[in-house]
């Protein structure tokens, strides 16, 4: 596919990738292409769109945009624009199928299982248990309501991926200048 599959893959890192969620309303990606970062006009826009929803690489679905899922975004460079020629004639997606998983030999693959230990002195996140008392201080000592400091923990794990709560919660009470000693003690030690 070349450089219009990387083109393709950019602009839709640069589009999906600063929100929430992952689809906008198709008007709203018309307005970010072409009035925020001035890459087109209207009408070249909504060629675009319609180009990218018939070869896959977006899916409208009663006007919500979003990236197909099997498409991994690229992350453009600095001071990246579009090349619009190739965006108005996309290649179809391509997607590549993975093998199938052998199936196992349960007698035989009995022997190599995990075992699991259900009498754990700690939660699977061992720091799991702080997460109210956390809530609670941060809520607090900084004057925001639990509901709030919840929401702004959770925008966190929304833009960062894989982090936990407790994480994300130490780094809403980072934000709000909160002291971080504090935050260990109630996290505690896992030993």
């Amino acid at each position: 596919m070349g450089s219009t599959d990387e083109e393709i893959r950019r602009i839709i890192h640069a589009t999906f990738s600063n929100y929430i969620t992952d689809e906008l309303p198709f008007d709203e990606l018309v307005r970010i292409w072409t009035l925020d970062m001035q890459w087109m006009d209207p009408a070249t826009a909504h060629q675009i769109i319609d180009k990218l929803c018939e070869s896959g690489w977006l899916t409208n679905s009663e006007g919500r945009l979003s990236p197909n899922r099997y498409v991994m975004p690229l992350d453009p460079p600095f001071g990246w624009n579009p090349i619009i020629r190739g965006l108005l004639s996309p290649p179809e997606v391509v997607v590549k199928t993975f093998e199938e998983p052998h199936k196992l030999n349960l007698e035989k693959d009995a022997k190599s299982q995990i075992k699991v230990v259900t009498n754990q002195k700690y939660p699977p996140d061992w720091a799991e248990a702080s997460i109210k008392p956390m809530i609670a201080w941060i809520s607090e000592e900084s004057g925001l309501p639990m509901k709030e400091v919840v929401r702004r923990a959770q925008r966190k794990r929304r833009a960062l991926g894989p982090v936990t709560l407790w994480m994300a919660l130490s780094l809403v009470a980072r934000e709000q200048g909160l002291s971080m000693s504090k935050i260990a003690e109630l996290i505690g030690n896992p030993n």
